[in-house]
């Protein structure tokens, strides 16, 4: 009996074991393992399709592959060894809709008591409009008879005699002219007032962000920060460019510039493009290749010293106001 359940905690042990050990093994392929991606452009002057576009990402030894093409098959596609699990221009199920059950009752299966019923009621329409027409001429007598009392009464009433005009009546202009004038100069006091104050409440926030800027800890989450940010697009950035590019601007002075800042460039990118230039014609075609790759440890390792650096936290409390 004994050595049945050690036999079971045995065979317990190894499963917890070997689950354990899988799951170990796919947080390090998700941490270590990186994205493959690789870019195409082409565009040629005069084809069909003049300009086509590919995006390929790939992850671990591309067991699982995304794709996206423009404009052959322009969706993105997301596959797991030969079976796709994501397609964007996949048509999505849509309910049936509820069709109408009602029937069109065919004009000749009306019966005929339904004419009966439309003449009796036009009959009783009639006499009902007939009704109307003399309420309406009441009405007409007794408005009209209501006017002429009402004229009557107007009548009676004495007409007011024109208001004279009141002594005095420039000094009181003049005094309010005054008046407004004197508001007039007491706003443009408080405004100038209100501006002054503006300018100092600036003038003080400039000078508490200079001293923040000017502090040792702003040099050391600055010195931190931008070396671990600088460290990670250094890692995205692509291990591999190659192109052959024809540009013209239809200008030879635009053209120029171009070839200018393609040297300016040149010690970052090497010999890897090559560009044709073209004074003559404004064109703009050729071939491109872009290929790197993405590893989320160094991306989360970037994230995880940045958000908890002490230096910079303190900062975002200094630019908030919230610490002395």
């Amino acid at each position: 009996m004994l050595s049945v359940l050690l036999m079971i905690l045995k065979v317990l042990g190894m499963i917890v074991l070997i689950l354990l050990g899988t799951i170990l093994l796919l947080i390090l392929l998700v941490l270590f393992m990186p994205v493959r991606y690789q870019i195409t452009l082409h565009r040629k002057v005069g084809e069909e399709i003049p300009v086509v576009v590919k995006v390929k990402a790939t992850w671990l030894l591309h067991v699982l592959n995304a794709a996206f093409s423009y404009p052959e098959a322009a969706f993105w596609r997301v596959r797991i060894f030969c079976f796709t699990i994501f397609r964007s221009d996949k048509p999505k199920e849509t309910a049936p809709k509820e069709t109408d059950q009602k029937e069109n009752v065919p004009k000749e299966n009306v019966p005929k008591e339904t004419s009966q019923k439309k003449a009796a009621q036009t009959i009783q329409n009639g006499g009902i409009k007939e009704g109307d027409g003399q309420k309406k001429a009441e009405k007409k007598v007794t408005v009209e008879s209501q006017k002429e009392k009402t004229s009557d009464r107007k009548e009676s009433v004495p007409e007011k005699q024109e208001d004279e005009p009141e002594e005095g009546g420039k000094k009181n202009k003049f005094f309010a002219f005054l008046k407004k004038l004197w508001y007039v100069f007491k706003n443009i006091k408080y405004t100038i007032i209100k501006i002054c104050d503006k300018i100092k409440h600036i003038v003080k926030n400039i000078q508490y962000y200079l001293r923040i800027l000017q502090s040792d800890t702003f040099h050391r989450a600055w010195k931190v920060c931008s070396g671990q940010v600088f460290s990670l697009l250094k890692s995205i950035f692509p291990r591999r460019i190659r192109g052959n590019l024809l540009i013209g601007t239809g200008d030879p002075a635009g053209t120029g510039q171009i070839l200018a800042i393609y040297g300016i460039i040149y010690p970052l990118i090497g010999n890897h493009i090559d560009i044709v230039p073209d004074f003559e014609r404004q064109i703009v075609e050729g071939d491109l290749l872009i290929k790197g790759k993405i590893t989320a440890f160094k991306a989360l390792k970037t994230a995880w010293i940045v958000y908890f650096n002490k230096d910079l936290r303190r900062l975002i409390k200094l630019f908030k106001r919230e610490a002395a």
